[in-house]
Parts: structure tokens; sequence; C-alpha cells
């Protein structure tokens, strides 16, 4: 009777197989560094838009925001001329499986995901205001399948990768506040795709780049925009994160008497948080309706409904002055809760 298994009555074989296939593979060069894979926000004019040229060239824009003929120099492509599939999850993902392979792109950058998902947040908010939606779960599933199919579209072609969303400027319970157009819960969602989050700032007449977080571990520091048009700051990020010595090196934000560079406007007015370093980097969500939301997908409640009974008996019982003191209150209250079955 004839074995099928190879190398079963000779052991020499096998491991002579084994030992072909396993020298098939490429070892690991662990000189070489990870794709930039960063999420970029800024105000609007500060140059979110002006970085994708100085990452590495060619680049494709997914123009959501529409603004990709203001953009001159470097080698930059459009996914598309029509502007609906720019805005399209699907229409995305059929465009670069299409086209992406041998195409030589070295950067796919997103401008900005905010206007690619703030529609799908907005049309889930409406529907299930106006009771259109039967199955309100629903409507925020739908919203996080399209996040996911979008980080795993963009992602899946080896390419560095730059997100871009907004920061916006407004007034919570009279006090200045910053905004972030892209909603908590899909900034959680986008982090498994990213090493770098990454934040322009300004101080006087210069701006620069904030590494608010990094995969490998360095963060807190500013990189200055010292040639102009971000010449050179993608590779001094690098070098700044994955510790690689070179001419340009990252600098701490100037300290006026001592105090922290606020990364706000200089006509701002300090908030009641101000007198707790960490509180400026609270993070805030966007509407109730997204702290609920977020609630039952951490699997704290079953429901919708059960999540909002809770969001409002907690709101009574802590009476948060603002926005931040409630977001920190039911982030802590949803973690010490046990996941529960969702309802079929």
């Amino acid at each position: 009777m004839e074995h099928r298994f190879a190398g079963v009555s000779n052991h020499g074989a096998v491991t002579a197989d084994i030992r072909d296939c396993a020298m098939a593979f490429k070892r690991v060069d662990k000189d070489i560094l990870p794709p930039r894979r960063w999420a970029l926000k800024g105000r609007y004019g500060d140059g979110k838009s002006t970085f994708i040229l100085a990452m590495r060239q060619p680049a494709l824009i997914v123009d959501a925001d529409g603004r990709r003929h203001e953009l001159k120099g470097g080698e930059l492509y459009e996914l598309s001329e029509e502007p609906a599939d720019n805005r399209s999850v699907e229409r995305i993902q059929d465009l670069l499986d299409q086209n992406m392979p041998g195409s030589n792109i070295k950067t796919i950058a997103i401008d900005s995901v905010t206007s690619l998902i703030g529609s799908s947040i907005a049309r889930a908010m409406l529907d299930n205001a106006a009771d259109r939606n039967r199955n309100k779960n629903q409507a925020w599933v739908d919203k996080a399948e399209k996040m996911r199919l979008l980080q795993d579209s963009v992602t899946a072609h080896g390419t560095h990768v730059l997100w871009v969303w907004h920061l916006e400027d407004g007034q919570l319970n009279g006090q200045h506040h910053v905004r972030e157009t892209l909603p908590e819960t899909e900034r959680e969602r986008l982090f498994r795709s990213l090493n770098a989050s990454l934040r322009i700032v300004r101080e006087s007449d210069r701006r620069g780049i904030l590494v608010e977080w990094s995969r490998e571990g360095p963060s807190g520091m500013v990189i200055w925009d010292e040639q102009g048009h971000w010449q050179g700051v993608p590779e001094r990020i690098e070098a700044a994160l994955y510790g690689r010595s070179g001419d340009a090196k990252p600098t701490p934000p100037k300290s006026p008497l001592g105090k922290p560079m606020v990364m706000e406007p200089a006509n701002s007015e300090p908030d009641d948080v101000s007198a707790n370093p960490q509180a400026r980097n609270v993070l805030t969500f966007h509407s109730p309706n997204e702290a609920i939301s977020w609630a039952v997908e951490q699997g704290a409640f079953a429901d919708v409904f059960a999540a909002e009974i809770a969001y409002d008996q907690l709101r009574g019982e802590m009476k948060p002055r603002n926005a931040k003191e409630m977001y920190i209150a039911w982030t802590g209250f949803v973690r010490k809760q046990k996941p529960e079955r969702r309802r079929a």
C-alpha cells in the first residue's frame, strides 16, 4: 500500500523537505522601517492636505473633501474623477483592487475620513431620531462595517497610508473647546491600522507636527517644519519614532514662563479643567447617541434602550458640568459593566 504522507518512513527526508520549504520564504529585514500608517489632524488651513505631498511619491488621494485640485506639486494621482466614487466605501474598494496592482503608488491618502464616515453617522442619527429604523442598533452596525471595510481596503496594498481629519474650534458650556470631527468610536476602530497619531500645532509664526501617540512608544515631541512645505518632516518623524540618528532631530516646544505649550488659538480662554494637564487630552463623544452606541458596541448593554436608561440615570446622578466630565464618567461606568449578550 502506498503512503500519501511524504516522509512518514524517512525522517531525514522530512527534515530536508521542511528546510527547503522554510528557505523559500524571505527573512524579515529588521532594518526596514514599517509602512507609515499615520493619522493626521489639524484645523482648516493648517496644511493637512499639503502634508500629502511630503509623503512618499507617487501618492494616490481619495479626495472625499473635493479639494485635490488645490494641491500643486508632487506626483499626485486621483482615485476617480467622479466625486461620488471618492465618498463611497464600496467604490473605493473596487477601484483600489482593480487599479493598485502594478501601479507603483507609494502612499494612499484619505482626505478626509470625516467626509467618508460622517455621512453614515449623520444618516444613522437622523433615521433613529425619526424612528425610521426598526432596529436602531443596525444603523450603528452598518457604520462600523463601513469603517472596517475602508480600513481593510486601503491597507491591503502594502503602501504608506495617511488618514486625515479636521479639528474645529467652538464653545462648550461657555468654554473654548476643540472638537475632532471623527468621533471617538471611529478613532478607536482606526487605531488597529495606525502606528502613529499626529497633530499639527502652531507656535508664533511656525508650525510643526506633535506626535500624540505611536505604537513604537515615543510620543510628545514636536517636529517643526523648518524648511517649509513639510519638506523632510516625515523622515524626521520616523527618526524620532524609531531612534534613527540624523542631522535634524525633533525639538521640544518652547514653554513660556515654564508652562506647557497650549495647542489652541492664542485668544482662547482656559476651561474649567485647565488645572489638570491630562484633562486637555480627554476625548469627548460627538453626541449622546454616539456615547450610547459605543456602550452597546462594547458589550456593556444588550441593546440601545438599556444603554439609554443607564446613560440618563448616570447623567442625573453625576450632574456633569461639561462633555468632558460626562465622557469620563460614562466610559468609566461602561468599562465596569460585565459584557451583556445582545438580544436577537
